[in-house]
């Protein structure tokens, strides 16, 4: 079973029928990091929140998108590396 590099599955889904067997692609609307600041942190909390109890990778839905400020690509990274 592959998983899908998408951040509109349902958490819930993915962390019952399949964490318990593979691990799951904590994924993050690209647009949430355009937007960064408050919006960016709740969104990277609520993945790693959802997957925080089995093997886990933290992505991006469909990567960066040009128009994404290094800034909050810093800050996304600082808020997963915790």
């Amino acid at each position: 079973m592959q998983s899908g590099s998408t951040w509109m599955i349902d958490r819930a889904f993915a962390r019952e029928q399949v964490q318990s067997r593979l691990p799951v692609q904590g994924n993050v609307d690209p647009l949430v990091l355009v937007a960064g600041g408050a919006a960016l942190d709740r969104a990277v909390d609520a993945a790693l929140e959802a997957f925080a109890g089995g093997p886990f990778i933290f992505n991006l839905g469909h990567g960066i998108v040009p128009q994404t400020p290094i800034e909050h690509v810093e800050q996304m990274l600082k808020r997963v590396r915790g």
